[in-house]
């Protein structure tokens, strides 16, 4: 059996039919260019042979199997093989070949993913298909025959393990595992099965057996219970009959209070159109009295935003008025720092001073001195005794004494306020023990308040930036809010200036906190939404277009009704989307004719649409609406003609602005006051996007703020922890300070004053040491000689004129000197003076200037804080109003609601009284029934009701439990009766001859059990020397091939046993020359491929298929090794059919045909060719 022939049409790259016919029963060998196709044709094969792993087939989906996923008008793929079957070796089972002499096989995938499979041309099934295959040992899950590039370098890389696995699955030992498998599978099945009986066994057929008398006794109490249910039945008939009647007579009354309480609420719903006359005349006057307050918060809401803006400018003068201050004070600053340089300077002056008034003390003292040793030295000429001071000794000893009684008494009064203040410094240190106590405790205190601080601040850590970042952010806001309000009132200034091109009316004022969420709904205005293509159309658009360029787009008619009634500030007309009706625009016949027109006057026309660019397309649905009904010319004579001319009649204008319309209307003249809106936009925008910058920024800011302001508030408690523990630790440290400050005052000014009073103590005692030393002298000296006294203070005299003579020159020397110091220091002092008070009063002036503005600031902000509260009182009389306009639509609409619901009453009552109709027939039918199938009910009709007699039903509870009885009574009577068992003697045999039976089925198991086990036995011995076998014949052959392909060299394959002789491993060796080589890596990688493949061909020269598919083998070859590939494929299978894939002359030398695969704008073509062998 063989391929005859291949039919490709709409595979892959097949987009036509192609066949590849009158192959060769050999060898076939396919060439062409990479990406050509060649690889489709082995795809094409596997794809009949019912592959289901489209990976195998390198696709992902489906549609990928047909050309170009059925884009280009090819919906399907369809491939089929036609096999001679001549040779009943090979003929499938149940395909002779004299009845099949030939057999084609089909498969035909449809975009959708539906498939179909056929077996000589008739439809069949795809396991149909895989089973034909796999008889021929073309099993394509398990492709064998099938050897690609990726299979030969994997094999290289095998382990021994893996070459032995490779012979198993091709010799088909590996079908006696998967036997073994299942027959120990049957086995478990089976032991399983036992162990189900025995369980059957002892669980449910010898308890049943046991239970068969348990079920005679039950039907005997079942008997005996079933006589005492029949009274109980009777008392329940009564009662069932007495609370029908009861029922019945409560109907009655429910029916006719139904009917009264119909009649009512007719009767209110006829009096409920004048109700709801008189509550819509209210809503329309309270409606009417709404524009009012509306229009008042308006005016308010507009007198606001004039405060705010001069608030702004107030606060920036008030912000320059700061920065003057601010230098002003700078400069005083200065000129104070310069004032106590120069006080320093001065104090320098005044100790050069001292010392010059200390010079001139000393010359003073001196002439004193020398006056008194010449008043000396007069009174002792004159024989009186004086000493040096000038005075007689009498004299000067008096004085001496008034002076020791004079000290003494001081040093007294210093000794004591000494002791009085040494006594206060110790009741001092006394006290101090209890306030170290009180130290030691507010210490205590300050550590406990500080612990618990850093215990909070641990956790406080991470939310301290939270905060620092929070405060730089508002700060940041506030100054971007001052920013933005400076150049948004800069920039209506510059507009105000600018005069009419400002462009501020493009903006919509309205009330952004009554409408909230809106406003992203509004577009903008036309002419910010549509633009000319160029300058020149501007004048022409702006007139054609007229007012509607200053329309408010919005995306719908709730959106414009809600700014109209929330504050809108000055009358705007809207251009909702949802609502747009375009008008008549111009058809093509007119613009058509128009361009005619235009030709043939030499000028030019276009819809004015045409010349528009918008921001979005979205825009567009505007452009057509504005810009869509008139046309743009050249000239006014062009203009009349598209205007009056009957072809066209439409509205034109002119590049100049002169508008003609088919009424007749014509406008033109003069264009130098043509406001030409587009440029004002432009010029808007350009001024405004500074402070659109501003705000932009400003609200991102905002927003961060607001999201770390929600990261805060999930700390707060945090926070306010954290802020609590510092108030404790600064309370403690003041606390601390105060104490330790009051004692350290305390005991500094007592040392102090001690120290001081020690101090004039000891300058008093020496003071009367000196006098006590001058008594001396005054008594020694009073006994010398008048001579040598008077000598004596001769030389102290002269002595004395000769030191006042030094201390005179000196300080006539530096008298100069001084006196330009001096000058200069005044001279300074009053320079400084007066840049002090120019200074001052400037501050004065400015502050008093600042003081005016901040009145004014505050005159402002209050007059912004009334109109805002008048703004708030008039929009809570809105809201009042609009709450009683609320509330009036809601009584209107509850007495819709109540209107319906009495309506609904009265339907629903009606309702009700044919359903209690209904139940009292009912009802009535029961009693009736009851009394003519229970005839004893009428003789003991009597008896219901009497409290002796045994149908008394008012006590409730003995009822209740009378039926409660009845009823367990009866499902017992029901459970025994499902339980009961009235053949138990008949199933008793039938379950003991079942018992028998599982028996006899538990030792028919065993016995298979046994026989399985011994058949395993014996194909696992099978296996083994089957394996041997194979074995043996693929290293024979394995060998001659690797000769043929590599002359000189031979192969071998050595054997790896376990511990019980089995083959556990194959290792393949090689020998150059007889010499075996230690291991393959000692090879090149072209004789290692040459290997791998012969090894592959080895195993399918063993396990033969009809055809063999070899898909590049040979890529990593060199020319002599292609081919000996060639030569052996020739000498080792001569009756083998081979399809190939190569690119290399050596393997087409071999082959009997060759096909020449090409891709021709993306289709592929089939060339068959034959070859020079074959010829």
């Amino acid at each position: 059996m063989r391929v005859k022939s291949i039919v490709i049409d709409g595979f892959k790259s097949y987009a036509h039919r192609k066949v590849i016919d009158d192959l060769s029963p050999h060898f076939n060998a396919i060439t062409g260019l990479n990406g050509s196709g060649k690889s489709n044709i082995f795809d094409a094969i596997c794809f009949v042979m019912g592959i289901t792993n489209l990976k195998r087939v390198r696709a992902e989906d489906p549609r990928e199997l047909i050309f170009r996923a059925g884009t280009t008008g090819v919906h399907a793929a369809r491939v089929t093989i036609e096999f001679i079957n001549d040779d009943p070796r090979t003929a499938p089972p149940g395909y002779s070949c004299e009845e099949y002499p030939t057999i084609t096989v089909g498969r035909q995938i449809k975009l959708g993913g539906k498939q179909q499979f056929f077996l000589n041309n008739t439809v069949s099934v795809q396991s149909k298909v895989k089973r034909f295959f796999e008889s021929i040992s073309l099993n394509v899950d398990n492709p064998h025959f099938m050897v690609l590039q990726g299979t030969v370098h994997k094999l290289i890389g095998m382990r021994s393990e893996d070459i032995l696995s490779l012979i198993e699955e091709a010799v088909g030992t590996k079908a006696f595992d998967h036997r073994r498998r299942t027959a120990e599978s049957l086995i478990r099945s089976k032991e399983k099965k036992m162990e189900e009986i025995d369980a059957n066994l002892e669980t449910q057929i010898g308890p049943m057996l046991r239970a068969m008398k348990a079920d005679q006794e039950e039907y005997e109490r079942y008997v005996q219970l079933s006589e005492g249910i029949e009274e109980m039945r009777k008392f329940r008939i009564a009662f069932e009959y007495e609370e029908h009647r009861k029922r019945r007579g409560e109907l009655s009354t429910r029916r006719t209070s139904l009917l009264s309480d119909t009649a009512a609420a007719k009767e209110q719903l006829r009096s409920f159109p004048s109700v709801e006359d008189e509550t819509t005349q209210r809503l329309m006057q309270l409606q009417s009295t709404l524009a009012a307050p509306a229009e008042a918060a308006m005016a308010l809401h507009e007198e606001e935003s004039t405060l705010k803006l001069q608030l702004a400018r107030e606060e920036a003068q008030l912000e320059r008025l700061d920065k003057v201050l601010k230098k002003l004070a700078d400069a005083s600053r200065k000129l104070e720092e310069e004032k106590q340089q120069q006080k320093s300077r001065a104090q320098q002056f005044e100790a050069y001073q001292e010392q010059r008034e200390k010079l001139i003390r000393n010359i003073h003292e001196q002439k004193e001195n020398i006056a008194k040793l010449k008043r000396s030295l007069q009174l002792n000429g004159s024989g009186v005794r004086a000493g040096a001071s000038g005075m007689s000794l009498e004299e000067e000893r008096a004085d001496i004494e008034r002076q020791v009684i004079k000290s003494s008494a001081e040093a007294r009064r210093r000794e004591e306020r000494i002791r009085e203040l040494e006594h206060q410094q110790k009741s001092v240190a006394e006290k101090s023990e209890a306030r170290e106590r009180t130290v030691i405790r507010l210490r205590n205190e300050l550590r406990s308040a500080q612990d618990c601080l850093d215990s909070v601040t641990k956790r406080y850590i991470n939310v301290k930036p939270l905060e620092e970042q929070a405060r730089a952010l508002q700060e940041e806001v506030a100054r971007l809010k001052a920013e933005h309000w400076k150049a948004n009132d800069a920039m209506l200034r510059e507009s105000a200036q600018g005069g009419g091109s400002g462009g501020r009316g493009l903006d919509l004022e309205y009330d952004r906190r009554a409408c909230a969420g809106i406003e992203q709904y509004i577009w903008g205005r036309v002419v910010e939404l549509v633009s000319p293509q160029e300058e020149k159309y501007a004048i022409a658009l702006t007139v054609g277009a007229q007012s509607q360029l200053m329309r408010v787009v919005v995306t719908s008619d709730i959106v414009a009704e809600r700014i109209i009634r929330h504050g809108l500030r000055q009358r705007t007309a809207f251009l909702p989307l949802n609502t747009l009706t375009q008008p008549k625009s111009i058809s093509d016949s007119q613009l058509e004719e128009a361009k005619r027109m235009a030709n043939r006057m030499n000028g030019f026309v276009a819809v004015a649409k045409d010349l528009t660019v918008v921001k979005d397309e979205a825009h567009r649905v505007i452009a057509d609406y504005v810009f869509g009904n008139f046309f743009i010319c050249s000239t006014l004579e062009l203009a009349q003609e598209l205007a009056y001319g009957s072809a066209v009649r439409c509205k034109a204008v002119t590049l100049d602005g002169e508008v003609v319309e088919p009424k007749g209307l014509m406008t033109g003249g003069s264009k130098k006051h043509i406001r030409n809106v587009f440029a004002d936009v432009l010029i808007y925008k350009k001024r405004k996007a500074p402070v659109e910058a501003l705000r932009v920024t400003m609200e991102k800011r905002e927003k961060e703020l607001e999201g770390l302001h929600a990261q805060l508030r999930e700390h707060r408690s945090l926070i306010q922890e954290h802020a609590k523990a510092e108030e404790a630790v600064s309370i403690a440290t003041h606390k601390l300070q105060l104490v330790e400050n009051e004692e350290e005052g305390l005991s500094k000014e007592l040392q102090a004053s001690l120290k001081e009073e020690r101090q004039k103590y000891e300058a008093l005692t020496t003071m009367l040491n000196d006098l006590q030393e001058r008594r001396a002298r005054l008594e020694k000296y009073a006994n010398l000689d008048s001579d040598k006294v008077r000598k004596d203070l001769q030389e102290q005299l002269s002595a004395a004129q000769k030191r006042c003579a030094a201390l005179v020159h000196e300080e006539e020397s530096g008298s100069a000197e001084f006196e330009r110091v001096e000058a200069e220091m005044t001279q300074t002092a009053a320079d400084i003076e007066q840049k002090l008070v120019e200074v001052h009063e400037q501050i004065h002036q400015q502050t008093k200037a600042r003081d005016e503005a901040s009145k004014s600031f505050e005159s402002t902000s209050k007059s912004l804080q009334e109109v805002v509260d008048k703004r708030c009182r008039a929009e809570e009389q809105r809201q009042n109003i609009e709450k009683e306009i609320e509330e009036t639509q809601q009584e209107l609409q509850q007495l819709v609601v109540k209107k319906a619901s009495l309506e609904g009453f009265v339907k629903n009552a009606e309702v009700d009284v044919r359903e209690i109709s209904k139940s009292l027939e009912e009802l009535q039918k029961l009693i009736s029934e009851a009394e003519r199938r229970n005839t004893w009910i009428e003789e003991k009709q009597h008896l219901f009701g009497p409290r002796d007699g045994p149908f008394y039903f008012e006590d409730r509870e003995r009822t209740q439990e009378t039926l409660a009885e009845l009823r367990e009574a009866e499902v017992n009577a029901s459970t025994m009766s499902k339980r009961l068992n009235k053949k138990a003697l008949i199933l008793y045999e039938e379950r003991k001859k079942e018992y028998d039976e599982l028996v006899q089925q538990r030792s028919v198991l065993g016995e298979d059990r046994d026989a399985i086990q011994q058949c395993i036995l014996g194909i696992e011995d099978k296996k083994w020397r089957a394996l041997d076998r194979m074995v043996e014949v693929v290293s024979n052959v394995f060998s001659k091939l690797f000769s043929t392909c590599l002359p000189g060299a031979a192969a071998v394959l050595r054997e790896e046993r376990n511990e019980h002789g089995h083959l556990s491993g194959l290792q393949v060796k090689v020998l150059f020359n007889g010499k075996e080589r230690e291991s393959l890596s000692e090879l090149s990688g072209g004789q290692r491929s040459l290997l791998a493949l012969c090894l592959i061909l080895a195993i399918l020269r063993v396990r033969q298929a009809p055809m063999y598919i070899l898909d590049e083998v040979d890529a990593a070859l060199d020319p002599s090794h292609t081919q000996g590939i060639g030569n052996m494929l020739q000498k080792h299978f001569p009756s083998s059919q081979f399809l190939l894939v190569s690119l290399k002359d050596g393997m087409f030398s071999n082959a009997d045909v060759l096909y020449q695969v090409s891709n021709t704008q993306g289709y592929s073509e089939i060339t068959r060719i034959q070859s020079n062998r074959s010829r």
